[in-house]
């Protein structure tokens, strides 16, 4: 998960950056064969072969250091150890209420304070962040696929409210014209995808011959399941 996460994520802010230099200059095509690694990256679970320095060889200590933390929460027993001579004082103020710091068995986490007093301190609760990262990983996949899912439907609702069937002689898919709360022409459709204009491109014959060829592009490039996946 680690190295999928990893590599996923630098090939998309690396295209991203790509994109955003040389957007004058990169063909649609080389940004989809760019999407494409990402795609493969993210879909694909295998481990890449290891390389003397790579992003993750270089996030290594990162990831480690923090998986090998845990959370103490609200401390309920302290041992205290001094050295030779008598106990300072102590109130139990003085140990934190929240403390990151190696796991342990017993929840137990231990410090000396500036006069050389070993506190051991006993808290209720210790979450390790190790086993927090997966939760919080498919915690994310789940928001994500319902927002994905969500707003298609909403979109959908709304097409489905405004649109009405407009001839066009000679198409292959099915044609609707929605007046309003539309921006722009689209093709909206995974499996029978049909196209949806607006008053706009009904101005002239030429544009909305345009629009059609564009809109039929897309079609034929299968680019809503590109989108999806």
């Amino acid at each position: 998960m680690k190295e999928i996460l990893l590599t996923s994520s630098a090939l998309i802010l690396a295209l991203l950056a790509l994109r955003r230099l040389f957007r004058k200059v990169l063909s649609r095509r080389a940004q989809y064969t760019l999407w494409g690694l990402v795609l493969l990256r993210l879909l694909v679970p295998a481990s890449l072969p290891a390389a003397e320095f790579s992003l993750l060889t270089a996030a290594e200590p990162v990831v480690s250091g923090l998986e090998g933390q845990a959370l103490y929460l609200s401390p309920s027993r302290v041992t205290l150890t001094a050295p030779e001579g008598p106990l300072p004082s102590y109130r139990s103020e003085e140990d934190p209420k929240i403390v990151l710091g190696p796991p342990s068995e017993n929840s137990v986490y231990s410090y000396t304070n500036s006069q050389q007093v070993v506190h051991e301190v006993e808290y209720a609760r210790q979450i390790v962040l190790a086993d927090q990262l997966p939760p919080i990983w498919h915690g994310g996949m789940a928001a994500m696929a319902c927002w994905l899912v969500l707003s298609n439907l909403l979109f959908w609702r709304k097409l489905r409210r405004a649109r009405r069937p407009y001839p066009v002689e000679g198409s292959p898919r099915r044609v609707y014209l929605v007046e309003e709360g539309l921006p722009s022409p689209c093709l909206f459709g995974l499996f029978r995808p049909a196209i949806y204009l607006t008053p706009a491109a009904l101005q002239s014959p030429d544009r909305l011959r345009h629009v059609l060829a564009h809109e039929e592009t897309h079609a034929r490039h299968l680019d809503p399941l590109w989108s999806l996946l």
